[in-house]
């Protein structure tokens, strides 16, 4: 049986359902809304809430996916494309066999607080320390320099909500660092001592009690050598100039052999290392005019010659000259 198609009651169009065409359908109904919503937004960090979780995307993004879960739409209207402009919207789709064109206001609050994450800050909020010293020595300016770079790296590259820094304490041994996240500080203390060596030395303190569970504060102590590159260090009874702080390399600056230090204690530092010029040598001993103009005799360290510049200390009444070669000595 053929079903009998009837006409628009408003223009006369023959449709194949109820009273009304699409288009006048359109004009007479309210066919498609869109339910007034409201999207949080952090007033510090400009992160957006979506869910539970706040995270850092574009306020668009949020407003077309919110707009799409609160649309409400006629089951006779076959929605093909959703446009936002402006204020308002525009669905485009097929109604009773008609394409249709739909303009349906847009409204939403935006709601400005403060984040999880932002209100910890303010308030001081921190789970761990990083504690960076050197032994038997102060932090140099170039190490500090160094530390707090590795911690702005990982806070920006960090994904987690308490990924932040409460506060930095300089203090004459060294620098402490307060983290929101025990991940963060055991993952900051961890790259500080693979780039800088030393040694790393874990401890935790009760903080407090939350719901009947103990809840700790952690501190990551890196504590760097003494030694520096340059630095001369004595070990077994042999001199060696530090080649590798990091990873405790050294050469005996008599016979060039390689040496792996550990706590060493620094004879001579660098800067204290002072200029000459090789003026003889044999096969044991080479003679130095020092730029003070002072005439020194060392045991000859190995590849100097006739020339060349070395550097020379005096250790226990006597004297002792590095080589360096081609490398500068500034290095």
């Amino acid at each position: 049986m053929l079903t009998k198609n009837v006409r628009c009651v408003v223009c006369g169009k023959e449709t194949r359902k109820g009273s009304l065409c699409g288009k006048c359908m359109v004009e007479r109904r309210e066919v498609a809304r869109i339910d007034e919503f409201e999207i949080i937004v952090c007033s510090r960090c400009n992160l957006i809430k979506v869910g539970n979780r706040w995270v850092d995307t574009e306020i668009e993004k949020v407003v077309e996916d919110l707009l799409l879960k609160n649309a409400r739409v006629l089951e006779e209207f076959d929605v093909r494309e959703v446009e936002i402009s402006n204020d308002r919207c525009i669905f485009r789709g097929e109604i009773l066999d008609e394409d249709v064109e739909v303009f349906v206001p847009l409204k939403y609050k935006i709601n400005r607080v403060i984040c999880d994450r932002c209100s910890r800050e303010a308030g001081g909020y921190y789970e761990s320390i990083v504690q960076i010293r050197a032994e038997r020595r102060e932090l140099s300016d170039e190490e500090i320099e160094k530390a707090l770079e590795i911690v702005d790296e990982v806070i920006s590259n960090a994904k987690e909500q308490k990924a932040f820094v409460s506060k930095i304490e300089r203090k004459k041994e060294g620098i402490n660092i307060f983290l929101g996240s025990r991940n963060i500080g055991k993952k900051l203390s961890k790259i500080i001592l693979r780039r800088l060596g030393g040694s790393l030395r874990e401890s935790r303190k009760l903080h407090t009690r939350i719901d009947g569970r103990d809840v700790y504060r952690f501190t990551y102590s890196v504590r760097l050598p003494e030694y520096r590159e340059g630095d001369i260090v004595e070990k077994d009874g042999r001199f060696i100039v530090v080649r590798n702080s990091v990873t405790g390399k050294g050469s005996d600056i008599i016979t060039g052999e390689t040496v792996n230090l550990s706590n060493e204690w620094v004879a001579v530092r660098r800067e204290d290392l002072k200029s000459g010029v090789v003026v003889n040598a044999d096969s044991e001993a080479v003679e130095v005019v020092c730029d003070d103009g002072r005439f020194v005799t060392t045991p000859r360290p190995l590849g100097a010659g006739i020339g060349d510049v070395v550097k020379v200390f005096e250790r226990n009444g006597r004297f002792f000259s590095v080589y360096e070669g081609s490398k500068s000595f500034e290095e």
